[in-house]
């Protein structure tokens, strides 16, 4: 379904056929609605590569990453760690700490910086690679496909679009029967994100095997 069918089927499961009561809703909640099934169920991912250069610490992230999968430097997997693991270890002298490879990485969101650090401060020059679970694009036009258009994604997207009625259905009165609904709408998306989920773990525990640990 595109965005214009699922806009049609949301407004039908809030019984709002000509898209009035809530006009002006419905596409947030359904951009809302992908978001939170991206991030309960982590069914979408992405690769990326840096080409590393020597003497570098860090690489800027990719602008849709949510949080990283794996990362791995010359095909051997890093480990994370974190500023507090590393200061207490080595104080505030870490950050000048080098070697011919790293072997962990730092992704800081509280530094309010999208790059990701590695440590030590690589002296081979040698591809950076990472899996990550990225944020979904946002639809807007009656053609776009949630999800990233994803046609493996489809099969889905009747529990976005219940999601997104659960939403909208927060703006009327919390009467028995709206309840109700919000709870059958909520069962949906619950057995929609399931089974996604089963789907796709097998794919994503299978990848360890690909690793030099």
């Amino acid at each position: 379904m595109n965005l214009g069918s699922i806009r049609t089927l949301v407004s039908n499961f809030v019984s709002d056929p000509d898209q009035t009561r809530f006009s002006g809703k419905y596409d947030d909640t359904i951009n809302r609605a992908q978001e939170q099934f991206a991030l309960e169920t982590r069914s979408l991912w992405k690769g990326t590569t840096w080409t590393h250069a020597a003497d570098d610490a860090d690489e800027a992230l990719p602008t849709d990453l949510m949080w990283e999968d794996w990362v791995t430097y010359d095909g051997i997997k890093l480990t994370p760690i974190t500023r507090y693991e590393l200061f207490q270890k080595n104080g505030d002298d870490w950050t000048d700490d080098k070697a011919d490879l790293p072997t962990h990485y730092i992704i800081d969101p509280e530094q309010a910086v999208k790059e990701i650090v590695l440590y030590p401060i690589p002296q081979t020059a040698k591809t950076l690679a990472m899996r990550y679970f990225p944020l979904p694009a946002s639809v807007s036009a009656d053609t776009d496909v949630p999800l990233n258009s994803s046609s493996l994604m489809a099969q889905f997207h009747i529990g976005i679009a219940a999601y997104a009625a659960w939403l909208i259905l927060l703006y009327e009165s919390m009467t028995p029967e709206i309840v109700a609904k919000r709870r059958d709408l909520l069962a949906i998306y619950s057995d929609t994100c399931d089974k996604a989920t089963n789907l796709f773990k097998n794919m994503l525990s299978s990848e360890e095997s690909l690793f030099i640990n």
